[in-house]
């Protein structure tokens, strides 16, 4: 090889020119060292199908369980403590009023009812508001699921510093727009009832019914700002319109999704609830019949085991509400997720981070 095929071989374009000039030394060779592709997290870094969404609420229970399932169980203890001092005292307060009228009249066991199964049913439902605080807690260690670090509730609750108000103020707010819209809409009903109950009856329960399609429309346009303003750290009212503003377009989509959730996690905490409950109803009979056979059942040791049985069915009970709280909540934060990643384009930062994290 001459000197001048030697030079040919060892130059490179100057695409600025167009002409060959000598290469530079360590030109097209990689600079800095080699690393590794970013670790995939327990959420995948890209926009969710229908159904990875819906499992996207196993994955998080899994991955942060103090984050989900431990802050559902202690509001839903604290939650449970005020419903019954509440009834306790209502109950109280009007015990001689309702023993008056039921014995007056023959349709007011009726409508006594009729009225606490709607109640239930609306609190049931008007209960759900509470997601807004606890998909907060779901949506903060969601986002670190796309990674591989773990949070745990005091790291979340430490992150959650200066928007803690604001998402009791929203689940609040929610909380009283559910009810209020219940009011009004059976209001009509209720005034009927002084006139004529069985009327008054008849309104009440359309205006119920139509109380359900205008809650659940509502909690589909409204679930994700919970999960804004825990992650994003908006006020309430910002954290509103972005729910409104992600779920647009795409609202049949998010109520199914929601709708399917509340449905599974029922079935699961059903699946398990009937065979601890079975089983606890036997040990009490079969204890029962062992003391009694043997003369040792005495009335107060009767009173503690039906009291104990019920403690232990009502702390199941609540246990089994919390994991339904957490699953559907996890749900949120995954749909809210992946409506950000649709689109914001939120996917792009995930992996852009997870690459400066490696």
């Amino acid at each position: 090889m001459t000197s001048s095929q030697h030079a040919d071989w060892n130059a490179q374009v100057d695409w600025r020119t167009g002409t060959l000039r000598a290469r530079t030394p360590g030109a097209g060779r990689r600079t800095g060292a080699w690393r590794p592709p970013p670790q995939p997290g327990t959420m995948p870094k890209r926009p969710l199908t229908f159904f990875e969404t819906l499992d996207g609420g196993f994955r998080l229970l899994r991955f942060a369980p103090g984050s989900t399932f431990g802050i559902a169980l202690i509001v839903q203890t604290l939650t449970a403590l005020l419903v019954a001092l509440a009834i306790t005292a209502v109950a109280v307060g009007s015990a001689g009023f309702l023993m008056r009228t039921l014995f007056s009249s023959p349709d007011a066991g009726l409508g006594l009812n009729i009225l606490l199964q709607t109640g239930a049913t609306a609190g049931s439902l008007a209960s759900l508001s509470v997601g807004q605080l606890l998909s907060g807690f779901s949506a903060v260690a969601g986002d670190s699921a796309f990674g591989t670090a773990r949070m745990s509730l005091r790291e979340v609750w430490r992150r959650l510093a200066g928007v803690r108000l604001r998402l009791i103020g929203l689940t609040l707010l929610c909380m009283g727009a559910h009810v209020g819209a219940l009011l009004v809409l059976m209001l009509p009903g209720l005034l009927l009832l002084l006139v004529s109950p069985a009327a008054g009856m008849v309104l009440g329960t359309l205006g119920f019914l139509a109380w359900l399609p205008v809650t659940a429309a509502a909690f589909a346009r409204f679930a994700l700002a919970g999960s804004v303003l825990a992650v994003e750290r908006t006020g309430v009212r910002e954290a509103l319109r972005r729910s409104w503003a992600l779920t647009r377009g795409s609202f049949w989509k998010t109520l199914g999704q929601l709708v399917l959730a509340y449905f599974l996690s029922s079935q699961v905490v059903s699946l398990i609830m009937s065979p601890v409950l079975t089983i606890l109803l036997v040990a009490l009979l079969a204890l029962s019949i062992f003391l009694g056979v043997g003369g040792g059942l005495t009335l107060t040791l009767a009173a503690v085991l039906f009291g104990g049985l019920g403690v232990a069915m009502a702390a199941f009970a609540m246990a089994s509400g919390a994991l339904l709280f957490a699953y559907l909540c996890g749900t949120v934060s995954c749909v809210y997720f992946d409506r950000r990643m649709r689109l914001e384009g939120y996917d792009l930062v995930l992996l852009r981070r997870a690459e400066e994290a490696a």
